[in-house]
């Protein structure tokens, strides 16, 4: 159903071309640099700016399937697909519940967050499968209680590329990591040491591929100036009560439109600490999966930027999944209320149609509304129009596409200056400042119209000015 639209919503934005160029300059020209950001910090040079897991997958994607929007978006699409799958078995094993489990993918599967993500282009989705599933292969492996089994070590190797690989794909999968430690150390036998050694060891197998790769480049600079500048910029600063409270609002801002869902969420986490020693151990350790990487995020991320917050939230589905399969069958006291099980239920009900209307079901009555003016190839025509191949376009994220299929380069980043660049492009929303010797070539995009004629939505749009310097 994700794939109605997925050439329209969203907008092509800033995290989909810059995490992407790079996979598209490896396949297409044979180098791991950034075009976009060629002007500044050595990108044209190397690409370090975000770890290699990305980048190579979506190079590979792009030399089998060519380059373009659909190519860019599916894979996130799948990657999520995966997710749903594998939290099913992560919930069985952990929960040992068929019922809290299909509960659990369903409500992930229908929250609003998790959908954008999937869409966006980011790493997010790539990242979180691969750890969901190295976690539940770590605690499948459990049940080989024999060290010298033929099934055990090149499971438990598999396991940890899966991390290793996710962390490399996103570091802050290095929560899921901290999570499997913390769970060992309390729970002696939940993992053997000389399994947990041999996972260590494969989990730092693909970050040390990619830091021995820059050495042996001569690059190993390179890489801590742009990932260290880049991922400094993305931790959280400010006092311990303004980390705390700026965590909370951003989980409110993320989900205003659905704060039934919210709800649910925090009150599994309640529900299942309040009952994990009713349930398996498993509700225990799911607790670990759950706590620990909202006070990470808490303490240690930026709260402006980035899906952080999904990869707490997807253990908070568990949570959720099993708390509402007790609630459904179960009668629920509150304060010595016995409340009826037909109330319950409604409750529960309307909390799960408010989530699809202003989630999947909303997304897709905005789409509908604003069709035609989502559409990217006009953008692409008018571009092709106006700007010959081999031009260098000073501009936003919005015409990557349109500019390589036209033959033309993208900057986004710097000064618009009339030595690097033949055409600027700038968002009739955007507050620029642009130099005096420039005269206007085109008029690009049409505003999205509000749903129902009355009801405007805050996203941006593809309304943008084409500009060439005059002539000397």
């Amino acid at each position: 159903m994700n794939l109605i639209g997925l050439d329209r919503s969203p907008i092509v934005w800033m995290d989909e071309v810059t995490l992407n160029d790079p996979a598209k300059e490896l396949a297409l020209n044979g180098n791991l640099i950034s075009s976009v950001f060629s002007d500044r910090n050595s990108f044209g040079e190397a690409y370090y700016w975000q770890p290699p897991g990305q980048p190579l997958l979506m190079s590979l994607i792009y030399r089998l399937f060519g380059f373009g929007i659909w190519q860019t978006r599916l894979p996130g699409l799948f990657f999520a697909s995966g997710i749903l799958v594998m939290l099913y078995f992560l919930s069985m094993y952990l929960l040992r519940n068929h019922s809290s489990a299909v509960i659990a993918i369903l409500i992930l599967g229908l929250d609003p967050k998790f959908i954008e993500s999937a869409r966006s282009a980011r790493m997010d989705t790539q990242s979180l499968l691969l750890a969901i599933s190295g976690i539940y292969l770590v605690f499948s492996l459990r049940a080989i209680r024999d060290n010298n089994s033929n099934t055990y070590l090149p499971s438990m190797l598999v396991a940890g590329l899966c991390l290793g690989l996710a962390g490399i794909t996103h570091p802050l999968a290095i929560v899921w990591v901290l999570s499997l430690a913390l769970i060992k150390l309390l729970w002696k036998h939940s993992l053997p040491t000389q399994k947990f050694v041999w996972l260590l060891v494969a989990i730092v197998t693909p970050l040390s591929i990619w830091v021995l790769s820059a050495f042996g480049s001569g690059e190993l600079k390179l890489l801590g100036a742009q990932f260290f500048d880049h991922g400094g910029s993305r931790l959280a600063s400010g006092s311990l009560f303004g980390r705390i409270s700026d965590e909370v609002l951003r989980y409110w801002d993320a989900y205003r439109l659905v704060p039934g869902l919210l709800l649910v969420y925090f009150g599994g986490i309640v529900w299942l600490f309040y009952n994990r020693r009713n349930l398996s151990y498993g509700s225990a350790w799911l607790c670990v999966l759950t706590i620990l990487p909202i006070l990470f995020n808490t303490f240690f991320m930026s709260k402006t930027v980035g899906f952080y917050y999904l990869y707490p939230v997807s253990m908070m589905a568990l949570a959720s999944g099993a708390m509402i399969n007790h609630l459904w069958n179960n009668k629920t006291r509150i304060f010595s209320i016995l409340l009826p099980r037909v109330a319950v239920r409604g409750v529960l009900s309307a909390l799960f149609i408010s989530v699809i209307g202003f989630g999947i079901l909303g997304r897709y009555v905005v789409l509908a509304y604003q069709w035609d003016q989502r559409d990217y190839a006009p953008i692409k025509l008018a571009l092709e129009r106006t700007i010959p191949p081999d031009s260098v376009i000073w501009g936003p994220p919005d015409i990557w596409y349109a500019a390589e299929e036209i033959g033309a380069s993208l900057r986004i980043r710097g000064e618009p200056l009339r030595n690097n660049h033949d055409y600027l492009v700038t968002k009739l929303t955007g507050d620029i400042d642009l130099p005096t010797d420039l005269h206007l070539v085109a008029e690009l995009g049409s505003a999205l119209p509000p749903v129902f004629g009355a009801i405007s939505v805050n996203s941006a749009d593809y309304r943008m000015q084409v500009w060439q310097w005059d002539s000397n």
